[in-house]
């Protein structure tokens, strides 16, 4: 006796994959797999042969057709050509045609266009020939002027089958007759049942329209008869295999060929079960092999299942105690799988009760993991009742627990979010989706909405059915609050002109905005994952990996520098790194760079202007000096130094102002007068009348020509036309270009004044007049009428 324990090993039986491998190794494998790869080859070598045999007869067939199709259109060609048709001697071409078609047996007539037979072989020369409406043959035969074939047509003489075969006869480049040869379908029937064939091989000649024209056998009863309506739908391939049913309804083999001469259409065909018989011979020996097998195998395999059964009721009793939660002794049998599964049911059983006891224990653990967890839990029923919460849950939404599940799923939810959340939940039903997540709104005690994050699924029985619904829930309210301001921060970077770029801290570009595009000209593609050192000079690369190094030490930087655009231009920016932090590790870099260049540019301006200033101070506290000196030499008494000096200051400080109001660049020259002279005139501006163009003054023209003006307004109201009341000034100026320098031609012309002489003496005025202009040539005349000054003054254009 084989001896067992409760928990131990049985000793080894016989092992019945070995038996039954044995029966179906050594009976029914060999037998069926040998026998259907043998009717496999067998099907397969028949159906090649038969195929072959098949499309090689129809080929052959076609080929002698189309040989006597073209000897008889050459026969008529060369008919056509007779001298006899070209004198209208149709007695003698009637004798030419029937000597000549006589040894083939085959019979012509001749026709006009118009359909008129004037002759037919089959008839005695003279005979009463109808007129008949041309067949499509003969019309393509006029129009195309080449040989045609006719379809199957019934004689209009003979009243029988004929095949017509047409050539033009062409007479001073005219188509005057048409030639056309009668052929009996019994002439056909000749050739093809010369064809060797098996006795059971038909062949079969059809025109293009299916009608049966010659038949190996039985011809007499085929002949006329449609033999395939659609045999147009193979016209496609010039040649093939079929199997269809014959007119007799039999299934056949059928191979085919067009004919390019005739267009007609040559069958080679067998009945199928004349090829399927061999096939179906060795099908029936292989039913009779596997019936045979069959009856030898089942006894055997009733007494092995008898063997194999009671091991196995055993082990089945002894899972259905299993299943109970009873503990399961090891059995003993013949079988050494039976042996194997007992054993394992034994062990299965003991290992059953220690999971349960971890199960309850696990069962514990999760019920304190469900009540103390960070996110809050919840149990759904299908219709929307609460079947249970955990503690977080509650505190989420300010409910007690016996509060929260009073309420149902739909209450909790928002309402603008319900919607959306039962559509997830239907198409859970409907299995289509495992489970889903969201983020919605749910409804707190205080009717607050709190945002959270629901992840839910539904448990199902072992069957599939679905219990209940579970869900995770995690409040996101501050989470979705960042991810807004993240938003914002996104929006700003994208609208900020300024380039805001991150790079890792090698320095490799990760973000770039559209600041960043607009003012470097490298698209965001373009720059994401190149090197920050693309947009930085060679000489200030070292500069760029020093800042890098010290960002990522945790410093902020800030300088300005300059980067290079996509076309290689230097931009002056204003650039400020700053370390980008995770979790308390600097992980990237922020670099923000604002374009410069026009500050830079007025900066720049400033220098020079401040420059220019130092440079004007300096040459005006000169003249200052020179005219105090000159003022002081040419006038000593105090009251006179000071008109004579507080009206030159005055000349020389409006210039100044007028320059500076124009950045130094130059004065307009009507607006430089005006402010020069309107102090000085006593009365009107009507006692100045000014006429000249627009002309820009120089800056280094403007005080000395400034000071010259203010000495001739000063004589004038002295001595001159504005000493009187009726006295006028005329200044009148003209502009011309010459040789690349600008002539600007100046008159002062006094009139109504005094009689004017010239003068005794010369003072400082006279010297700023005649010679304090450079490049000025001056001229003054003192007519009696008035004091007259010419101005010339030369500067580059």
């Amino acid at each position: 006796m084989l001896q067992t324990s409760n928990r131990g090993t049985t000793s080894l039986g016989r092992p019945v994959a070995l038996k039954l491998g044995i029966l179906v190794l050594s009976v029914l494998l060999p037998a069926i797999l040998l026998t259907s790869i043998l009717l496999w080859r067998v099907s397969q070598l028949d159906g090649i042969r038969a195929n072959q045999q098949a499309l090689q007869l129809a080929r052959s067939v076609a080929v002698d057709l189309d040989r006597e199709i073209d000897g008889s259109i050459e026969t008529l060609l060369a008919l056509a050509t007779s001298p006899a048709l070209k004198r209208d001697d149709l007695a003698m071409f009637h004798a030419q045609a029937r000597e000549t078609l006589s040894f083939r047996r085959l019979n012509a007539l001749l026709k006009t266009p118009d359909g008129q037979q004037l002759m037919n072989t089959r008839l005695p020369f003279g005979s009463s020939l109808p007129r008949q409406v041309l067949a499509d043959y003969d019309r393509d035969v006029l129009i195309s002027r080449k040989p045609a074939i006719s379809v199957l047509l019934m004689g209009s003489i003979t009243r029988t089958w004929v095949v017509g075969l047409s050539v033009p006869v062409v007479i001073d480049d005219q188509v005057r007759y048409i030639l056309t040869m009668s052929i009996d379908p019994e002439h056909i029937q000749k050739i093809i049942a010369q064809a060797p064939r098996d006795p059971e091989w038909v062949i079969a000649i059809s025109d293009s329209t299916g009608r049966l024209i010659a038949r190996s056998d039985e011809h007499a009863s085929y002949v006329g008869r449609i033999d395939h309506p659609d045999v147009k739908t193979w016209s496609a391939p010039p040649e093939g295999i079929h199997r269809t049913p014959s007119l007799d309804g039999s299934g056949v083999l059928r191979g085919y060929r067009w004919s390019t001469t005739s267009g007609w259409l040559t069958a080679a065909f067998v009945p199928t079960t004349v090829i399927d018989a061999p096939l179906r011979r060795v099908w029936e020996a292989f039913a009779i092999l596997a019936i045979a097998l069959m009856t030898a195998v089942v006894p055997l395999t009733l007494q092995l299942g008898r063997q194999i059964a009671a091991p196995i009721e055993a082990a089945a009793s002894d899972a259905r105690r299993l299943g109970q939660g009873q503990l399961i002794d090891a059995k003993s049998s013949y079988l050494l799988e039976a042996n194997e599964l007992s054993n394992a049911l034994a062990t299965a059983s003991a290992e059953l009760r220690d999971r349960t006891r971890a199960l309850t224990a696990n069962e514990r653990r999760f019920r304190s993991v469900f009540e103390q967890s960070a996110v809050g839990f919840e149990q759904v029923d299908l219709d929307g009742r609460m079947l249970g919460v955990n503690e977080r849950l509650c505190k989420l939404l300010g409910y007690t627990r016996e509060e929260c599940q009073t309420k149902t799923f739909k209450t909790l939810t928002h309402p603008e979010d319900f919607t959306a959340e039962e559509s997830l939940i239907s198409q859970l039903l409907k299995r289509e989706r495992d489970h889903y997540t969201l983020e919605k709104r749910m409804i707190s005690k205080s009717g607050e909405p709190v945002w959270v994050r629901v992840t839910s699924a539904l448990v199902r029985d072992d069957e599939g059915h679905a219990l209940h619904r579970a869900s995770v829930v995690e409040d996101v309210t501050e989470r979705r609050r960042v991810r807004a301001e993240a938003a914002r921060l996104a929006a700003i970077v994208q609208a900020s002109r300024d380039a805001m770029i991150s790079t890792s801290l090698e320095g490799t570009i990760e973000t770039w905005n559209p600041g960043a595009e607009a003012l470097f000209g490298y698209t965001r593609d373009e720059a994401a994952g190149q090197s920050l050192e693309m947009l930085v000079p060679e000489s200030r690369k070292h500069e760029l990996r020093e800042k890098l190094s010290a960002v990522s030490r945790g410093k902020n930087i800030k300088l300005d520098t300059v980067r290079l655009h996509k076309d290689g231009t230097a931009i002056d920016v204003s650039s400020t790194a700053a370390p980008i932090t995770a979790h308390g590790v600097i992980e990237s870099v922020s670099v923000i760079m604002e374009d410069i260049r026009e500050r830079k540019a007025r900066e720049a301006q400033v220098v020079l202007l401040n420059r220019e200033l130092a440079h004007r101070v300096k040459n005006t506290l000169a003249v200052i000096q020179s005219i105090a000196n000159q003022t002081m030499r040419s006038t000593p008494a105090p009251e006179a130094f000071r008109m004579a000096f507080q009206g030159r200051l005055q000349s020389l400080a409006g210039a100044n102002d007028l320059l500076m109001l124009t950045g130094w660049r130059g004065t307009e020259l009507g607006e430089f007068i005006d402010r020069q002279l309107a102090p000085l005139m006593p009365r009107t501006s009507r006692q100045l009348i000014k006429n000249g163009p627009e002309v820009l003054l120089p800056a280094d023209l403007s005080i000395p020509l400034g000071l010259a003006l203010n000495e001739l307004g000063t004589n004038a109201i002295k001595y001159g036309a504005w000493s009187t009341h009726a006295g006028a000034v005329h200044l009148t100026w003209t502009v011309r270009a010459q040789s690349g320098e600008t002539h600007l031609v100046m008159t002062w012309k006094e009139a109504g004044g005094p009689a004017v002489t010239p003068p005794v003496r010369r003072g400082f005025g006279t010297t700023i007049i005649e010679r304090g202009i450079p490049n000025a040539e001056i001229a003054r005349t003192f007519a009696p009428s008035g004091m007259i000054c010419t101005i010339d003054l030369q500067f580059p254009c």
